[in-house]
């Protein structure tokens, strides 16, 4: 039976017939068989009499092989007209004998862009090529058709907007028996984004050469098994013209030191190493090298790793920078502050052993002469008349009162307490003679043992300068000491309710008239290791902090052994 998509068509020419017109002689149908198969049947008819009735004799072909590879054509030309279109490739053909030129649509936009009045001949297309490569492409087309030469190309086409595209081309030539030339065809591509991007590339890569050349410091790149595929010329004076370019050779035989422990670098814990291997980016490692030319050096290494857009590491950049003179340098620099710290500490402390001596003179010395002076006035009195008493009375008052001011002036030069009673103790005997003698609400808050004798100095003093500061210019109402000991540090504030300060510029002028001994303060704290910090400001007060390790320095032992 007929495929229904048919049933129309057969009954309308059978209808033709009955009516005597005519009807086409062949003809494609699709039927469906009995069991239920679609095929193809060609049809040829003839008409003729056949006993004086019209009669029509037909002759079916099974066509179904032929429609089928028809079709399949058909899609294959649909597919390769997609494929040329989003590939940007086209082809063409050219009958040399004929001239006729058979272009895909793709092909023919690849040489006239949009303009469809252009392709019928060839001379359009010798005319679209670039003026620059039209000789050129000329030239290659005569000798591949006289000689078979090379069958790839390369040109640049003017579309008629005027934008230039590059082609890359590829031609094959059909002969005849006797050699000559009848066709040709072949494929045409547009290159034009690949060839900017190659442009690109070789623009971005002289950009970085000229980038590399011109860096003080060096840069090197690894691949994955860190083997040098990039190094500027920094890089090799760092280390060396004899720079070694394999990983694993240049790991084993490079020979390298931390600076701060001067412990060698294991092969192991080079950075290039650690970031191929952990994928760990390293920052201003400061190591010795001894370069490959013999030359010991300090450089600052940074190293980071090198990932793709998946992720995989892929190698790793390392950038190296010369620090030895800077290094030196600051060793020096170092070296003079250390000397510097230790000459004022010493100072500090032939400082205090003067004040220790002084105040012992005027203890112990004065403070005897004293008495025996208020003894001897006494004995006076005594065979004194009436009329001397007074005279002698007021005698022994001012020497009473200059006995106080004595031991007074003694303890604030160096309390003895300090050294008997600790810190703690002394601390609050200073709050208390600071209140008595100014009316100032002292209050000490917490509590610290063991301190060592440095230490116990720097607090005292540091405490002692505050108060005498807060008694001459902050106006305050009250002061707290506050004190705290935790993990090795030992901890001292000292804050009041006064007016306030401008910090900054109490720390600008300290260096030249000594304001509030700020400066004096931070000397004797930082020489301990220790900080200081200063908070203060118009109308809030002044908070003065002190922070500093609750043990003591190797060098104080050995002063003391010594």
């Amino acid at each position: 039976t007929g495929h229904p998509d048919f049933q129309n068509l057969l009954r309308a020419r059978a209808l033709a017939r009955e009516k005597g017109e005519l009807v086409p002689v062949r003809y494609e149908l699709k039927i469906v068989t009995k069991a239920g198969e679609e095929r193809w049947l060609g049809f040829t008819e003839g008409v003729f009499e056949f006993q004086g009735t019209p009669a029509v004799v037909s002759i079916a072909f099974d066509i179904t092989e032929r429609q089928r590879a028809e079709e399949a054509l058909r899609k294959s030309e649909r597919l390769l007209r997609e494929a040329e279109e989003l590939g940007h490739t086209g082809s063409w053909e050219h009958d040399l004998v004929s001239g006729r030129i058979v272009n895909t649509p793709e092909n023919h936009r690849l040489f006239f862009g949009d303009d469809d009045s252009k392709g019928a001949r060839l001379e359009d297309y010798v005319d679209a090529v670039h003026p620059d490569d039209r000789a050129y492409l000329t030239a290659r087309r005569e000798k591949l058709l006289a000689e078979g030469g090379p069958r790839d190309i390369e040109f640049r086409v003017i579309w008629p907007d005027g934008s230039v595209h590059v082609l890359f081309g590829l031609a094959t030539i059909v002969r005849d028996r006797s050699g000559q030339p009848v066709r040709a065809y072949g494929t045409n591509i547009d290159i034009t984004e690949r060839k900017r991007a190659e442009e690109a590339v070789r623009d971005s890569r002289q950009l970085l050469d000229l980038v590399l050349a011109t860096l003080p410091v060096g840069v090197a790149v690894t691949d994955r098994a860190g083997d040098i595929v990039l190094a500027n010329e920094a890089s090799k004076r760092i280390w060396g013209k004899a720079m070694i370019v394999s990983g694993r050779e240049r790991w084993a035989q490079s020979i390298g030191f931390w600076h701060d422990t001067g412990e060698r670098i294991a092969p192991t814990e080079w950075a290039s190493v650690r970031a191929l291997t952990e994928g760990q980016t390293s920052l201003n490692e400061l190591i010795d090298i001894d370069t490959y030319n013999g030359e010991r050096k300090t450089i600052q290494n940074s190293t980071a790793p090198i990932r793709n857009v998946e992720g995989q590491l892929v190698g790793a950049v390392i950038v190296n920078q010369d620090v030895t003179e800077r290094a030196r340098a600051e060793e020096a620099v170092q070296e003079s502050a250390n000397r510097l710290q230790h000459l004022s500490r010493r100072l500090l402390a032939v400082q205090e052993e003067e004040r220790r001596h002084l105040s012992r003179e005027l203890h112990d010395e004065f403070g005897q002469l004293l008495a025996s002076i208020t003894l001897h006035l006494h004995a006076a009195r005594r065979v004194a008349g009436e009329a001397a008493h007074a005279a002698l009375d007021e005698c022994m008052a001012l020497l009473h009162h200059a006995g106080e001011q004595v031991r007074t002036l003694a303890l604030e030069l160096r309390p003895r307490m300090l050294e008997t009673a600790g810190l703690d103790a002394t601390l609050r005997w200073l709050a208390e003679q600071h209140q008595q003698r100014t009316g100032i609400a002292t209050e000490v808050v917490g509590q610290l043992n063991d301190v060592p004798s440095e230490r116990s100095i720097a607090c005292f003093r540091v405490a002692q300068e505050a108060l005498t500061n807060v008694a001459r210019h902050a106006r305050a109402q009250r002061v707290w000491i506050e004190l705290d000991q935790s993990d090795g540090r030992l901890g001292l504030t000292i804050r009041d309710d006064g007016v306030g300060f401008d910090v900054a510029r109490a720390f600008e002028q300290a260096g030249s008239r000594g304001n509030l001994g700020l400066s004096g303060m931070r000397e004797r704290v930082e020489i301990l290791g220790g900080n200081l910090e200063v908070d203060s400001g118009s109308g809030r007060g002044t908070r003065i902090r002190i922070s500093l390790p609750n043990a003591p320095l190797v060098c104080d032992s050995a002063e003391r052994a010594a």
